[in-house]
């Protein structure tokens, strides 16, 4: 279990250097237009009914001096103004706020937005986000009680023919106990409407959206994520989940919403700045010098008996944006690693289809989102070469994005062992942009034992997401924010840079069991590694405007086989080359969190 304090860390996208204001200093009044409640208010017998959804409005202090804070100041306060005015053009029965209430869960903060939100004339449905407080830190359920008239984290209630259900952010359910608790409940809520229709609001997405950063900023560990799934379709009576978390506009929102099992998961339209989907409907594109340029969307939910509507609108803009009624089917082979963790994924026997003659046959790649026009990611075979190349999407709250093709391969280590791989020279923008080829090895016990990691490009030491993804995707667990330089310091890792020459083909050797050998075992290991992670890639930085910025790799042959095959010798050979692996990296190349 990762301790507190790197959880903290890890979720948060910004720590204000301020103190707590104290819940008795509160001297915002709650406005009268406010409807309480002592219990989530249910209307029965209203069969045809809307609601709204507004995602991570996260409001900070009111009287902040950061740009970005003060537009998200501005797109609440419209948010509300535009409920109060179409709820008197036709009713709005309430509206769910999808978690990430504020940015940090400060007093001020919570008192903003509790000052904000009290205007409007609609109920109020609160769902706690990551963003929303820990532990004991009774802050959302003050707002909450104020906004609401009732202090539930997880609850239900009822509209017309449908049960909605709704759950807290599991920075309220850290401990494995505490979690075990939270699955409880929603087994028995969802039991107990397995016969009626669902709805159910969560903050965290828990299906795949297809950007890297989002592979391990969810549900952990992963054993945990697939309980929670297995409850949610295990009835088929919920209907529709919809989440915040994801951070979206309109088009995104839609593309990246998908079904699994009969239900739909829904990523909700957010006001702030999306992840780097890079596209948006170019109708909501219209003035690219305007303050909320790219930001201030939410969602219309519209129920007529069983039937259900979404649109997705920009605060204070005409365009409606209409969701379908059918999205993407999701299957287990669109992203291997969302099931399973590589760990306890079956090896092939041998290295298949070392030269990418078939295809794909034998290997595995990133689930990864695609746009309309000048797609972002880009991993494909080609004259029987592997292609893998980004172009940095815009978007926001992302340092990096990548992608890799990988096997996993039975290891015999009483025999030598090397893998060879043949490419182009790798090419990348100096903006920030490089590549990687990454050895995972695995024990009888499904164990992450060692790993190498040869890797290169530009300006590396703005990688902050890619490695909590490699860790998640091989353990289905998150890792702390120190692991990496742990890891190199003990000699768990290799972490070696590479440098090519100017010919157009690279040639490296690795050999594998020489290489295991400089690496140190974990403390208290004991079982035989049997399983080798094979796996190149790229990665990319995302800005906030579009760029040139971007990777590419071309890889025409990867073999593993005898080291006589190869004729090399040495850990690791470029280019006829022998590297010097005393020369590793002693510390993460990539972006570390200062403490």
């Amino acid at each position: 279990m990762v301790i507190l304090i790197a959880v903290f860390m890890l979720l948060s996208c910004s720590v204000h250097e301020q103190e707590a204001v104290d819940d008795a200093e509160i001297t915002q009044e709650v406005s009268s237009k406010v409807i309480l409640s002592e219990e989530p208010l249910s209307k029965p017998n209203q069969k045809s009914f809307r609601f709204f959804i507004n995602a991570d409005p996260q409001m900070g202090p009111e009287n902040t001096e950061r740009k970005g804070m003060k537009i998200l100041n501005e797109l609440l306060e419209n948010f509300v103004l535009e409920v109060n005015r179409e709820n008197k053009k036709l009713p709005v029965d309430f509206v769910v706020y999808n978690g990430d209430l504020v940015w940090d869960p400060y007093q001020d903060a919570f008192d903003n937005f509790t000052r904000i939100v009290s205007k409007q004339e609609v109920p109020v449905k609160l769902v706690h986000g990551n963003h929303d407080g820990y532990n004991d830190d009774p802050k959302f359920f003050q707002a909450q009680k104020k906004l609401s008239g009732y202090e539930k984290l997880n609850y239900s209630f009822e509209y017309g023919n449908w049960h909605f259900v709704v759950i807290g952010a599991q920075e309220k359910y850290l401990l494995p106990s505490q979690k075990e608790k939270q699955l409880d409940w929603i087994r028995n809520e969802l039991l107990e409407s397995k016969d009626k229709n669902v709805m159910l609001f969560m903050h965290y997405h828990i299906m795949p959206v297809g950007l890297s950063q989002m592979e391990y900023y969810s549900y952990w560990p992963l054993a945990f994520k697939h309980e929670m799934l297995n409850e949610i379709t295990r009835h088929g009576n919920v209907k529709y989940v919809f989440n915040g978390h994801v951070h979206v506009g309109a088009k995104a929102a839609m593309k990246s919403s998908i079904s699994y099992q009969g239900t739909n998961f829904i990523n909700s339209p957010t006001p702030v700045m999306a992840r780097p989907f890079g596209e948006e409907f170019e109708e909501f594109e219209d003035k690219p010098d305007d303050r909320y340029f790219r930001r201030g969307f939410y969602m219309e939910v519209k129920v007529d008996g069983d039937d259900v509507e979404m649109v997705g609108h920009k605060i204070d803009h005409d365009f409606e944006a209409e969701f379908p009624k059918e999205f993407k089917q999701f299957k287990p082979a669109m992203d291997k690693r969302f099931f399973q963790s590589e760990s306890k994924m079956k090896p092939n026997q041998k290295l298949r289809n070392p030269n990418f003659k078939k295809g794909f046959k034998g290997w595995n790649k990133s689930y990864r989102y695609k746009k309309d026009q000048h797609n972002a990611f880009k991993n494909k075979v080609r004259d029987e070469t592997n292609i893998l190349r980004i172009d940095a999407p815009w978007g926001s709250w992302s340092f990096d994005e990548y992608m890799e093709t990988y096997q996993l391969v039975e290891l015999e280590l009483s025999q030598p062992n090397q893998l060879h791989y043949e490419f182009d020279l790798p090419t990348h923008s100096n903006k920030g942009g490089g590549g990687f080829i990454k050895l995972i090895f695995y024990s009888e016990k499904q164990v992450r034992e060692k790993m190498v990691l040869l890797h290169w490009g530009a300006r590396e030491e703005f990688v902050k997401k890619m490695p909590y993804a490699f860790l998640f995707n091989a353990d289905g667990d998150r890792a702390s924010v120190d692991y990496i330089d742990n890891a190199i310091k003990n000699k768990h890792l290799l972490s070696y840079p590479l440098a090519f020459d100017g010919r157009s083909k690279q040639l490296l050797s690795i050999d594998i069991n020489a290489v295991l050998n400089v690496l140190k075992p974990k403390s208290g290991a004991s079982e035989k590694i049997n399983k080798i992670s094979i796996s190149h890639g790229v990665w990319s930085r995302v800005k906030m405007k579009e760029s040139d910025i971007f990777s590419e790799l071309k890889v025409s042959s990867v073999k593993l086989g005898h080291s006589k095959e190869f004729n090399q010798s040495g850990e690791l050979v470029l280019n006829n080359k022998r590297l010097n692996i005393t020369n590793a990296d002693n510390v993460s190349p990539f972006f570390r969190f200062t403490k």
